[in-house]
């Protein structure tokens, strides 16, 4: 009987244990998100890239990023004068992928918490927005898509040691001249044309 008491007890204390996780993990949920709407949900970051051997001669920058992080100054070619500008965030050409995917992964932990989020690099070719995006290899030059899906796959695995499931699936898709393209497709040629649609609940789905 004692030791029937015990192993009851025992579970009970687990079971509050667990609620008191569970009760935890949506107050951070929920403050992440509340940090987050404070900071801006709309927000627009700047990277401005090195330059390359296959840029000429002339390496003299015509911007400067000030210390502040926020602020750039571009001098105008015709007037010589400098345009300031202002940002939520600018990474000088200096900035690693790891920089610029610290200052990104709060969207992506807004994601994990279920929350719609959208991030997209913007720039005329040549400006560096596959390398910001995609990277290369599996080290220090890998992308924001690449440490995202890590950073997914370590939530999931921490999440399904405290008693979660999850249930994954991943779409890659890419819009090219107004185009919708899968890139997990199997076949190179032949492949059928995707339509963005419109749920009766709001959300959207590729066809």
């Amino acid at each position: 009987a004692v030791l029937k008491a015990r192993i009851e007890e025992r579970n009970r204390r687990i079971a509050e244990l667990e609620m008191e996780l569970l009760k935890g993990e949506q107050l951070r949920r929920q403050m992440h998100n509340r940090i987050q709407e404070l900071r801006g949900n709309i927000r627009v970051f700047v990277r401005a890239r090195p330059f390359l051997p296959g840029d000429g001669q002339n390496t003299d920058s015509c911007l400067d990023v000030l210390p502040d992080g926020e602020s750039l100054s571009i001098v105008d070619n015709r007037s010589g004068k400098p345009l300031d500008f202002k940002f939520d965030k600018i990474f000088p050409p200096s900035s690693g992928q790891d920089g610029v995917f610290d200052e990104v992964s709060e969207f992506v932990q807004s994601a994990l918490d279920g929350y719609n989020v959208c991030l997209f690099s913007y720039g005329q070719t040549g400006s560096g927005k596959t390398h910001t995006m995609q990277g290369s290899g599996s080290g220090a030059m890998r992308g924001i898509i690449s440490r995202a899906i890590e950073k997914v796959g370590e939530y999931k695995a921490e999440l399904e040691a405290q008693g979660w499931k999850y249930e994954m699936r991943v779409s890659f898709l890419e819009i090219y001249n107004e185009t919708i393209r899968d890139l997990l497709r199997d076949e190179e040629i032949g492949e059928k044309k995707h339509e963005i649609k419109v749920n009766p609940d709001g959300s959207r789905l590729v066809t």
